[in-house]
């Protein structure tokens, strides 16, 4: 094997593993593939401290295959790695070498526990060239063999009978189908009262596979009939997961009156659990509001033409009330979580020295405008090292909630497997938080010290800073009051008023831009009506990094348009600061971020830079 498995080493003889590999299994159906697996890891250091290296060696190479994940559905790549940690990972199927495989061949036959044979068999099927049918089938004999029921079913078993219908479609083996779908319907009729779930994971898979379609009737019923028993017992989430399953079985069978009874039933199955957490010593506003809002969606899957006459729209005007209520409720419920104090004395002091002194107030500008930004390298990197370092923090989503209790914003858990958009989604969140840092950080050690110094030392006109942008080759000249209105209000302290001007002008000035490079910055619909492009969707141009470059494309964004962050443009178009959100720490460093750009555009680029 290469480096991810074990390494290519003498193995002992088939007759001699055949002897002795029983002795590493305990009960093998229990706790499937990783178990027995282990076991075998675990058998093979005890023979290997006897000094009997090739059988040590061969117990390893079965931990490798029966460590490998089952994809049942792929023809291709039906194993993967079980483990991937960076550039590292467990085995996969390609790491066997030529010796391996016909190892494993010579001890197919004699293996006696299904699991372990059906994966070897599996193996040989997939790696074997040409392919070898009679592989297949005793992989697919092995699999049958498996029995069904609610203890070991969900150790693999569950995968290693999908595998089987995959196997016996691949080689056309109708016989094995009739035989499958005669089980699951035999176990999907058993009764099974140590779980709750079972009938449910046995339904899913004849859905999925498409097999039992002449009992569907008969499974729709049942499932439907289970949950709403759950339902009176108010296991409310057990009747959910049936209700998924009964609605796609409906709306198969062409059964619409009863399709629709299953979605408006789940739909009060997440109202009235959000009812129930909502109540009591230990209820949690937070929690409801969850439920609500799953509520809210499960009502809208019932068609527009049918909720007058199932009394939706009703439950929809009342399920938005509940969710406005138990946001603000959760808002109340949430504590203050305070890091340790940061003293950052010396940090004000070397601000007002930065700016102090000067000749000139354009001088002092200069000074003032040409404190470090954030470097959005130096923050990704940053945050890659907290996640890595930090996991725990990241394997739960999290849900980022406005100050009137909306929910505005939701990232999901990491994915430990391979990279994925949900992943991204993390680390952006982290970057995002450790910019909100860096801007606290900012406002409170350089951007109000530095402003209260230039504002002891000068006076600072509404003529002057109008001037400025009126000679700013950034600022559009139809836009010279506004823009000057906007920068002179933070020089009189007055940010609220500030951000309002400031937003909508900074989105015209990024237009004017993209449109000077002749980007599209509008759309035309059927009408033949054009719209122009908000913020967000002028920033997610292709091209948008290479004009304005990739550390002011991210502040520009984390600032005005991410909903994880202030969302400065969203939140000023529609109302929705209040006189304390609107002067936040970040409308304060958008007003100086502003008055930077106007300022450093005026300086020409090719002198030295005196700050």
């Amino acid at each position: 094997m290469d480096k991810n498995g074990i390494k290519s080493k003498e193995l002992c003889s088939p007759e001699e593993f055949i002897a002795n590999y029983q002795q590493a299994i305990e009960e093998p159906f229990k706790h499937g593939y990783y178990s027995i697996s282990s076991d075998f890891r675990a058998f093979a250091r005890q023979v290997r401290e006897d000094k009997n290296e090739s059988l040590a060696n061969a117990l390893d190479l079965c931990a490798c295959v029966l460590l490998m994940k089952l994809n049942p559905t792929s023809a291709n790549e039906p194993f993967s790695a079980f483990i991937k940690l960076n550039d590292k990972r467990s085995a996969i199927s390609d790491d066997f070498n030529e010796v391996e495989i016909n190892f494993i061949a010579h001890v197919l036959l004699e293996i006696n526990e299904p699991l372990i044979q059906a994966r070897f068999a599996d193996l040989l099927w997939l790696l074997v060239t040409p392919k070898q049918v009679d592989f297949a089938r005793t992989a697919l004999k092995a699999y049958l063999a498996l029995p069904i029921d609610s203890i070991t079913w969900r150790a693999d078993v569950d995968d290693c009978w999908e595998r089987a219908i995959k196997l016996a479609r691949q080689i056309g083996d109708d016989k094995a189908l009739e035989k499958i779908e005669s089980s699951l319907m035999s176990a999907f009729r058993s009764d099974y009262p140590d779980s709750p779930f079972m009938c449910l994971w046995l339904g899913r898979l004849i859905e999925r596979s498409g097999l039992c379609r002449k009992d569907y009737i008969e499974l729709a019923n049942a499932v439907f009939k289970t949950s709403q028993n759950l339902y009176d017992n108010k296991a409310y989430r057990e009747s959910r997961s049936y209700l998924e399953l009964a609605v796609t079985l409906f709306q198969k069978n062409k059964d619409e009156a009863n399709w629709l009874g299953a979605l408006v039933l789940n739909a009060e199955c997440h109202e009235l659990e959000g009812d129930s957490r909502n109540s009591g010593d230990i209820g949690s506003q937070f929690v409801s509001n969850t439920f609500y809002e799953n509520a809210l969606q499960a009502y809208r899957r019932i068609p527009a033409k049918h909720r007058e006459k199932l009394g939706v729209k009703d439950k929809l005007a009342s399920i938005r009330d509940k969710i406005t209520e138990a946001g603000m409720g959760s808002l109340d419920e949430m504590q203050l979580v305070q890091s340790p104090t940061m003293n950052i004395k010396d940090l004000v002091e070397q601000s007002i020295k930065h700016v102090e002194g000067k000749k000139t107030l354009e001088s002092a500008l200069l000074h003032y405008t040409g404190f470090a930004t954030s470097n959005y390298q130096s923050l990704k990197e940053h945050s890659i090292k907290l996640i890595n370092d930090f996991p725990i923090s990241s394997l739960f989503g999290s849900t980022i909630m406005a100050g009137d209790g909306r929910v505005v914003a939701k990232t999901p858990s990491i994915d430990l497997g391979d990279g994925s958009v949900g992943n991204d989604e993390i680390l952006n969140r982290k970057v995002i938080q450790s910019f909100q840092t860096n801007i606290q950080l900012a406002v409170k050690g350089q951007i109000i010290p530095g402003l209260n110094q230039i504002l002891s030392e000068f006076r600072v006109s509404r003529r002057f800073i109008e001037s400025l942008c009126k000679h700013s080759p950034i600022v559009p000249s139809d836009r010279i009051y506004l823009f000057s209105s906007a920068l002179w209000l933070g020089f009189e302290h007055d940010f609220a008023n500030a951000i309002h001007l400031l937003c909508p002008q900074i989105e015209h000035m990024i237009r004017i831009k993209f449109k000077e490079e002749g980007i599209l910055t509008s759309n035309v619909d059927r009408h033949g009506i054009e719209t122009e492009n908000g913020l967000s969707t002028l920033l997610d141009n292709e091209r948008a990094e290479e004009l304005l470059g990739e550390d002011l494309l991210f502040e520009i964004k984390a600032i005005f348009t991410d909903s994880i962050s202030d969302n400065l443009r969203n939140n000023s178009a529609h109302g929705l600061l209040n006189d304390n959100s609107a002067s936040s720490y970040g409308s304060v460093y958008a007003w100086w971020m502003t008055l930077k750009l106007v300022t450093r555009s005026l300086y020409d680029s090719e002198h030295k830079d005196p700050i």
